[in-house]
């Protein structure tokens, strides 16, 4: 499988212009012998429907397919999470309310980056097969915003499998220190 994944990942990478690390292929014969599935992750967005039908026409109806393989692409499967955060600045009465507004934006925009909702940050986002650290983020959320003393999620870290973790809601409250 890995020659032929290879192979594949090669392909779709360079009708996608995507890396090949965001291409994930599952295999066990989805629909019956012979068959494989290849999950395509974007940096941001969703693989939209027009973009997974082009990479599937290139592959099967173009004829870039081995003699008898079955590949079919897909936008990575999701997960949706609810999350509420609260950041404490200790200067938050000392602060205008363009500056508050600032900052929630601000933090807002790098969790929703993250969850690959936007490329504002350079920040580590979710992945398939991995695990979302919460510590981690508030790292990013430190280092980006000084001002910040400490952050509250509401969630524990999330430990995905062939999916990724998108954010179903998300509020940011600022509070008092």
């Amino acid at each position: 499988n890995y020659h032929t994944d290879a192979v594949y990942r090669s392909m779709i990478a360079a009708v996608t212009a995507l890396s090949i690390d965001r291409i994930f292929f599952e295999h066990d014969a989805p629909r019956g012998a012979g068959t494989a599935n290849a999950y395509l992750l974007l940096d941001s967005g969703v693989a939209s429907a027009p973009f997974i039908d082009s990479v599937n026409d290139y592959i099967n109806a173009q004829g870039n397919h081995g003699h008898g393989d079955d590949l079919q692409c897909f936008a990575m499967p999701e997960t949706s999470h609810d999350l509420a955060v609260t950041v404490y600045v200790a200067s938050i009465s000392n602060m205008t309310a363009e500056d508050a507004a600032a900052l929630k934006t601000g933090v807002e925009n790098l969790i929703r980056c993250a969850f690959r909702e936007n490329t504002d940050f350079d920040v580590k986002k979710t992945w398939p097969y991995s695990r979302f650290s919460f510590s981690q983020l508030g790292r990013e959320i430190h280092r980006q915003f000084p001002q910040t003393d400490s952050v509250e999620f509401s969630l524990k870290d999330i430990t995905s499998g062939l999916n990724v973790p998108r954010l179903a809601s998300l509020s940011v409250e600022l509070a008092n220190d």
